[in-house]
C-alpha cells in the first residue's frame, strides 16, 4: 500500500502525512458521525465523556470522546476496515488491531497538548508496537492548534521528561518540527516515540479529530 517515497519517509522519521487517503465521502461522513456522537447522553460502562474549561473557568466543554467504536458499525467498518488497518500494518511490518479509540472535539478556546511521545504512556501494557491514526473532521490550521512532528526522531529512546510525562524545557525546541496543516479525508499516522504536540485553539471553531 506505501509507495516507495513514503515508505522512506516512515523509516527516517516515523510518521506519514497522506493526503485524501480517506477520500471526500468519508471525510464528509466523519463530520455527520461526529455530530451524532457528541450529541449521545452519558451511559455508564459504555463511551466515555471528558470535559475541560475554557476561557470561562465557571463552565466546563467537551473535550474527548472515547471508546465508542463498539457502538457506531460504520465508524468501526472504517477504521477496523481493511484499508485503514492494512496500511498500518505496512507501517509496523506486521498485523494490528484497534488498541484505543477517541475524538478530540478542541473547541474554540480548547487547550493544547505540550511535547510529549505516546510511548512512555504504554510500556506497562507490554505492548512492543503502538502506532497513531489520525483523522482530521475539521482542516487543521496553525490557529487553532494543528498537529506538529518532530522529523528525523524515531529512535525508541525516552527523551528528557518532566514528572508529568511532558518534554523538558527545550527538547523540542532543539528538533526540526513540522507543522501538519491537515485537511479531511486526510491522515496522519505516528509512531509511538515521535515527539509531537499541538497548540491551543485560538480560532473561533472547533478542530476535531479522531
Amino acid at each position: 500500500m506505501l509507495d516507495p517515497a513514503a515508505q522512506e519517509h516512515w523509516q527516517r522519521h516515523g510518521w506519514l502525512w497522506l493526503r485524501a487517503f480517506l477520500g471526500d465521502e468519508a471525510a464528509r461522513d466523519l463530520g455527520v458521525w461526529t455530530d451524532e456522537i457528541a450529541a449521545w447522553p452519558e451511559v455508564p460502562g459504555r463511551w466515555m465523556r471528558y470535559y475541560e474549561r475554557g476561557g470561562d473557568a465557571a463552565a466546563k466543554m467537551l473535550a474527548r470522546i472515547e471508546n465508542f467504536v463498539p457502538y457506531h458499525e460504520r465508524l468501526a467498518a472504517l477504521f477496523t476496515g481493511p484499508r485503514v488497518l492494512g496500511l498500518l500494518a505496512d507501517c509496523v511490518g506486521e498485523p494490528v488491531v484497534l488498541f484505543k479509540d477517541k475524538i478530540n472535539f478542541k473547541l474554540p478556546g480548547g487547550a493544547g497538548f505540550a511535547s510529549h511521545q505516546d510511548a512512555p504512556a504504554y510500556v506497562d501494557f507490554g505492548i512492543d508496537q503502538h502506532v497513531t491514526l489520525m483523522a482530521p473532521v475539521d482542516a487543521f490550521t496553525a490557529d487553532n492548534g494543528c498537529l506538529e512532528l518532530a522529523r528525523d526522531a524515531r529512535a525508541r529512546v525516552f527523551l528528557p521528561q518532566n514528572p508529568d510525562g511532558t518534554l523538558r524545557a527545550g527538547v523540542m525546541d532543539a528538533l526540526d518540527v513540522a507543522p501538519i496543516l491537515a485537511r479531511p479525508g486526510d491522515v496522519i499516522v505516528f509512531d509511538a516515540w515521535v515527539p509531537h504536540r499541538s497548540g491551543p485553539n485560538h480560532s473561533s471553531a472547533p478542530r476535531r479529530s479522531f
